[in-house]
């Protein structure tokens, strides 16, 4: 068997992170593993709880947004974000204000087989984004959005980074995302192996 990722060891501090590399690179199977979705050899631990021996406490702590999601398209927006409320039990002033911020309003309740790309990935954003994760795996988080969305985003991870010290480990196969998280750190995927740039 070849190894698709090796990494023999990585300590990351509640801060915030791009994960740089070209397509094919590693970089979603690394985000997919560490969200829990993806088997693995080894072990990830998050606040002192254990991705191998205790995965249900782990992913409690955990959150995730695919680059390109997928949602059963005879189910509206509000549909969707009933289930994941009653998982998550985050505040309705929460849910009020994230949707605000990412315009979603107009068109939650419409079924989401009508909606754009843009539009279904700002929805993934906004689930990603309920309660306190204590970290959030974006996979290509800026694709598709319009300027707008962009702008929200970036206001979005700096605040929750500020006020909850929540932390995000995103996505990109491009050089130039220095502009949209200035704070970030670079975690450069080369050869199957990560490197940490300044």
């Amino acid at each position: 068997m070849t190894p698709v990722l090796e990494i023999s060891g990585l300590r990351l501090n509640a801060g915030l992170y791009w994960l740089q590399g070209a397509n094919g690179s590693g970089k979603t199977t690394l985000l997919r593993i560490v969200a829990g979705i993806l088997p693995f050899e080894g072990d990830i631990r998050l606040l002192g709880h254990s991705l191998r021996k205790e995965p249900v406490a782990y992913r409690r702590h955990v959150a995730w947004a695919d680059a390109e999601p997928l949602y059963p398209g005879f189910l509206t927006g509000d549909d969707l974000l009933g289930f994941y409320g009653s998982i998550l039990h985050p505040e309705p002033k929460q849910v009020a204000e994230l949707c605000r911020l990412l315009g979603i309003g107009p068109w939650i309740g419409t079924k989401t087989a009508g909606w754009s790309s843009g539009m279904t990935k700002k929805f993934s954003l906004l689930l990603a984004l309920l309660g306190r994760p204590a970290l959030v795996a974006l996979d290509e988080p800026f694709i598709t959005l319009d300027e707008a969305g962009i702008t929200a985003l970036q206001a979005i991870v700096g605040e929750y980074h500020r006020l909850y010290g929540t932390a995000f480990l995103l996505s990109s196969h491009q050089d130039s995302t220095g502009d949209l998280l200035p704070d970030a750190i670079t975690l450069k995927v080369i050869d199957r192996s990560i490197w940490v740039t300044e």
